[in-house]
């Protein structure tokens, strides 16, 4: 059962009553490798002050101890919360013995045991606030203290936490408590324990102690030079921008399994989703989005941590500044000059789909409680933040912004802050006018239109001039200024060609553009094309017809802007998802990050909005044998065509027979296939024996349950569904890899069955399992065509959750767009 929630009204009295000084948190996890072992011992000393009465501490476990003071406490405890009573007014030690136990959705303690050699490893993962399944604690962000960590465990494991290790005893033959130096002021949830047999390559960097840590597995596959290479540069860009590295002599980054994030910030030991060590070539924006996260993570050393917020409304300040980072450096310091290429056609495409929707929120929101914040977590925080603060960036200028960072960090070093500070700090470095560009970006949902219009006289431009409107579902009152600019593109020799571009300021529902007069009128205008801005591009008649056939001439940020202006027409409906796909297939895009995300998008395309299936598996397949052999165009293209063949019934096993000539045959291409063959009915459970024997291996092993889990066969779906939805079940991967074969290609007769069971189990999905699986069931179970049951839902349960309502309110809204776009395949 998921634990108790925490308000922010309940925390913000506490803040007012509570001062922490000091912990002293113990952890034992010797005999962690015992699978009969649910637990670990814990133990937690908190030096508090409290000028009320009465408080609570946080804590997901079993309490065996309260004492204060030395003295013994009745153990007043509910699963969730340890309550506190007639505490002196005065410096107190409150002390809790207990047992926490081990996780495996990814929350708290994550254990893992690795089926290539049967060693176990454990992870600590606690945004928002799930320190308090490992430790009794304080569990919000704006009560930092020194943490005095002790870790005991087997002799021969990495026993590590945020700080260097300053003193190993031995407990017991073979078992080690490790002490830690003691934190700078941390909130717990950037405290972290890594234990387990990892791998470990070591480097420095001036004063600091640099280390990549992964699974002895897969050892072959951390690529440590490059790695290395990036945390250098990254380290060097950010110490000479913000300041020296404020955390101890050490910068460790440890890759682990199953993890639900992509990378967290713990300060000194980062831990990033091994994901990242990629077990077959990776292409040029795989490679980059890594670096991004790897730098994004780093900025936090400064932004998030150093500086925190004071409740999760913040959130979004510090994850859309390292957003933006993360781009920004990754071009800057780390060599990968497509950073704002794939971030505008991948992350920012995220955002706007996500600020459409009837659920969407300001950037600056309010998050009444926990649940609110962890799904608050979305594409609206992290993209669309670092677009507006790419959009602030063009507004007051690189510099300023950077100047601004550093004041910030100087005024609020070590402790909580608010955006208020933030743009108090970064007032001070410009002279432009920052209170109600705040209000109009950060405090408004939706967003913009912005359109290209021209009047031309005999083919000369006599006006231009750029249109806003508000798009969506969004605030209409906002009155966003638009720093951006407008590109007016012409046809010579069969080719689209920049003929010339202007800056502009949009501060108005429609600004003229006096530079553009005179000049012959162009065959496509395109606003934003520079990708400034955070606003939906519109497309006049003639342009939308130049892009679809020419839209592959265009600069790469072009390119991307142009891809992401036809696909929002696609889900409006105001063209055919059939053209789409036709322009992608006829399109010679080569950019690996722009190509990713329009290969995502045709399969939504064939798959949900009606456009030919056999049309873009036919055309996919072509594209994959005719590439170049052996480049990242071939991979991306095989990779769509197996993805989409089940939708056509296609045997794909030429691909696995080498027809493909120059692609290797990968383990990622391997499992591509069977997936596709088992979809089919092509492959029963024994043919999936021999892939899962050449690759058993955890990443092999969840492939191969996908793989069973996507067989046409009602019985196996039921069980299925079965098995994702036991309460303490699977793992958060493995209930991944049962929905993603459970909602497989072509199965939707299959699945139809399971909508009325789906709706009347929401209530309890939502109560009995942890949020991390309830999330996945919630969104991996809604079935097409569920949008009216859906609302029918909603109006019968009022008092559901909050968040659960979102979620189907989300859910609902996507499958509504489905309808509209068939709608517009068939008119076409």
């Amino acid at each position: 059962m998921r634990a108790a929630n925490l308000t922010h009204a309940e925390v913000f009295g506490r803040a007012a009553a509570v001062a922490v000084h000091a912990y002293r948190v113990d952890v034992d996890v010797r005999d962690a490798a015992d699978p009969d072992n649910r637990s670990f011992p814990v133990r937690a000393e908190l030096e508090l002050t409290c000028n009320a009465e009465d408080t609570w501490l946080d804590f997901i476990g079993e309490v065996d101890e309260v004492t204060v003071d030395g003295h013994p406490r009745a153990v007043e405890y509910d699963g969730a919360r340890i309550e506190l009573t007639d505490l002196p007014p005065r410096r107190t030690i409150v002390t809790v013995s207990g047992r926490a136990y081990y996780s495996r959705t990814g929350e708290g303690m994550h254990r893992f045991v690795d089926p290539a050699d049967g060693n176990t490893y454990l992870y600590t993962q606690y945004e928002p606030a799930d320190a308090r399944r490992v430790f009794p604690n304080l569990e919000q962000p704006d009560l930092r203290a020194p943490f005095h960590l002790s870790l005991t465990g087997p002799a021969h494991w990495q026993l590590l936490s945020n700080e260097p290790e300053v003193a190993r005893t031995e407990v017991a033959d073979g078992v080690v408590r490790v002490d830690f130096e003691p934190t700078k002021p941390l909130s717990t949830y950037i405290t972290c324990f890594v234990a387990g047999p990892y791998h470990r390559v070591d480097d420095t960097h001036g004063d600091l102690d640099l280390a990549l840590l992964c699974r002895q597995s897969i050892a072959e596959h951390l690529d440590a030079d490059e790695l290395f290479r990036l945390t250098k540069a990254g380290l060097d860009w950010f110490q000479t921008n913000f300041g020296p590295y404020p955390w101890g002599p050490k910068y460790h980054q440890v890759f682990v399994p199953e993890y639900n994030l992509g990378a967290m910030e713990n300060p000194g030991l980062v831990t990033f989703t091994e994901h990242y060590l990629f077990r077959s070539a990776p292409t040029a924006a795989q490679l980059q989005a890594r670096a991004n996260t790897l730098v994004h993570e780093m900025s936090h050393m400064w932004f998030g941590d150093l500086v925190t917020c004071r409740w999760w409304g913040d959130l979004w300040l510090k994850e859309s500044f390292a957003e933006f980072m993360g781009s920004h450096v990754s071009v800057e310091a780390c060599g990968f000059g497509d950073g704002w290429v794939n971030f505008a056609t991948a992350r920012k495409v995220g955002a706007y789909l996500a600020d459409a929707m009837p659920t969407t929120h300001p950037v600056v929101d309010w998050v009444a409680d926990l649940e609110a914040a962890k799904t608050n977590f979305d594409r609206i925080t992290y993209s669309k933040g670092a677009s507006v603060l790419t959009q602030l960036v063009h507004y007051v200028g690189l510099d300023a912004f950077l100047r601004g960072a550093r004041r910030y960090f100087a005024e609020h070093a070590y402790s909580s802050a608010t955006l208020e500070d933030f743009m108090d700090a970064l007032s001070a470095e410009t002279d432009r006018d920052l209170s109600g560009w705040v209000d109009d970006w950060l405090r408004t949902a939706g967003h913009d239109t912005l359109k290209g219009y021209v009047h031309h006289v005999n083919g000369i431009i006599d006006q231009l001039a750029v249109q806003r409107d508000h798009y969506g579902s969004g605030d209409c009152s906002a009155d966003r200024p638009h720093q951006t600019t407008v590109g007016l593109y012409r046809l010579k020799d069969g080719r689209l060609h920049l003929a010339a571009r202007y800056p502009v300021t949009v501060d108005g529902p429609q600004v003229e553009v006096p530079e553009a007069n005179g000049l012959p009128a162009p065959d496509a205008v395109l606003v934003n094309d520079l990708d400034h801005t955070f606003a939906q591009i519109g497309l006049d008649h003639r342009t939308r017809e130049t892009l679809l056939r020419h839209v592959g001439d265009l600069d790469p940020l072009a390119r991307a802007v142009a891809w992401t202006a036809l696909w929002a027409e696609v889900r409006c409906g105001l063209l055919a998802p059939s053209r789409f796909v036709h322009a992608v297939l006829g399109a010679d895009e080569q950019q690996a990050g722009v190509l990713t995300s329009l290969l995502e998008r045709c399969l939504v395309a064939v798959d949900r909005y009606g456009a030919p299936a056999a049309q873009w598996v036919l055309g996919a397949r072509r594209r994959a044998v005719s590439a170049e052999a052996g480049s990242q165009e071939q991979l991306l293209w095989t990779k769509a065509y197996l993805r989409a063949a089940a939708l056509v019934n296609e045997d794909v096993t030429w691909v696995l027979d080498g027809g493909v000539p120059g692609l290797e045959v990968s383990v990622e291409i391997m499992w591509l296939a069977w997936e596709s063959l088992a979809a089919q009915g092509r492959a029963l459970e024994d043919d999936l024996d021999a892939p899962l024997s050449s690759d058993d291996t955890a990443a092999g092993r969840k492939s191969h349950l996908r793989c069973l889990a996507a067989r046409p066969v009602a019985a196996v779906k039921e069980d299925v569904w079965a098995r994702a939805h036991a309460v303490g079940g699977e793992s958060n991967e493995a209930v991944d890899a049962l929905l993603a074969g459970f909602n497989a290609l072509g199965q939707d007769a299959l699945r139809a069955p399971f909508a009325q069971r789906y709706f009347a189990g929401l209530e309890q999905v939502w109560e009995e399992h942890p949020i991390e699986i309830a999330l996945r069931l919630v969104r991996g179970g809604f079935p097409r065509g569920g949008s009216p049951e859906a609302h029918r839902w909603l109006i019968s349960h009022k008092d559901a959750p909050a968040t659960l309502r979102r979620l189907l309110r989300e859910a609902a809204y996507e499958d509504e767009i489905a309808t509209l776009a068939s709608r517009a395949h068939r008119a076409a």
